[in-house]
């Protein structure tokens, strides 16, 4: 199993664990806080289901409507994540928390909610490591930036979406606990930052996934050491173009180069699979390479 898939695969069973242990906890503590973590993971649910799809109908092969396959379909199915995270997690939450505001009650089996959200934090964290360990994988540099450069929507949305989880959980243990001690008030409170936490998440990945369904190119980075392969074949005069584009989990690729006109066809052509060659061993992300060669004078092409 692909290592985003068994990822997605993992959070699902999980989450379904976890939002039929909150609801039910909600329903006998009464606590808005828990209701919002109850309905957050019930939106995972969803998620993880929609993250399924999109990774089974992305595999399909290309052809004469979609030659470059349908790879990029990840990214609407990662789409339609951000904004079921937004409106069902992250809105009902803040009604819920806004409504507990202006009508404070105390919870019940305060004992009962702490065990049950303790138990959620061990199961979110176990999906969150499985998500990290294959995000380590394939992310370089920090998370943040990984998260930035990473096109694997299955991972992106998984490591998001336990990160809020994560950070919910924290907030309804601590909001909980002062309900009890301190004021009830303090259950809207909770339930209206975790509804704020998660819009902010699906805000962070909708404007991620926006630059990849527009076409996010590769790292600049990674764009220089391909040009750094180029300019190692010493026929070539001059790079015009260096242009990559996202499509699903791999990258597209175009360039177009100048070559010696004192070189012949078959040599260039020679060479023009050799760099292809060399760019893949290094780039393995890339899936289809596209080289336009043109004569030094830049007029015709070879």
């Amino acid at each position: 199993m692909d290592g985003s898939k068994k990822a997605v695969v993992f959070a699902l069973g999980g989450n379904m664990v976890i939002a039929a242990i909150k609801l039910i906890a909600s329903f006998f503590t009464r606590s808005s806080a828990m209701l919002a973590e109850a309905i957050h993971s019930i939106a995972d649910c969803f998620n993880q289901v929609f993250l399924l799809i999109g990774s089974k109908r992305a595999i399909k092969p290309a052809n004469e409507q979609h030659p470059f396959g349908y790879g990029r379909e990840e990214y609407f199915w990662g789409f339609m994540v951000a904004i079921l995270l937004f409106f069902v997690g992250s809105m009902f939450s803040i009604y819920e928390g806004i409504n507990k505001l202006l009508h404070p009650e105390q919870i019940h089996y305060i004992w009962w909610s702490i065990g049950i959200l303790g138990a959620a934090v061990l199961i979110e964290t176990k999906s969150f490591l499985v998500a990290f360990g294959e995000f380590k994988k394939k992310g370089k540099g920090n998370f943040l930036r990984a998260i930035k450069n990473s096109v694997d929507t299955n991972l992106i949305v998984i490591l998001l979406e336990d990160s809020a989880a994560l950070c919910g959980l924290l907030i309804a243990i601590i909001c909980t606990i002062l309900t009890v001690v301190v004021d009830p008030i303090f259950d809207g409170i909770g339930g209206t930052l975790i509804g704020l936490l998660l819009a902010s998440v699906s805000y962070l990945l909708t404007n991620e996934l926006r630059k990849l369904i527009i076409g996010e190119s590769m790292p600049r980075e990674d764009r220089h050491k391909i040009k750094h392969i180029i300019e190692e074949f010493r026929m070539v005069k001059h790079i015009n173009k260096i242009q990559t584009m996202a499509v699903g989990k791999k990258y597209l690729l175009l360039l177009s180069l100048d070559f010696d006109d004192s070189e012949n066809a078959y040599d260039i052509e020679n060479a023009i699979e050799e760099m292809k060659v060399r760019i893949l061993r290094k780039h393995p992300e890339i899936e289809t390479i596209y080289i336009e060669a043109k004569d030094n004078n830049r007029n015709d092409r070879v």
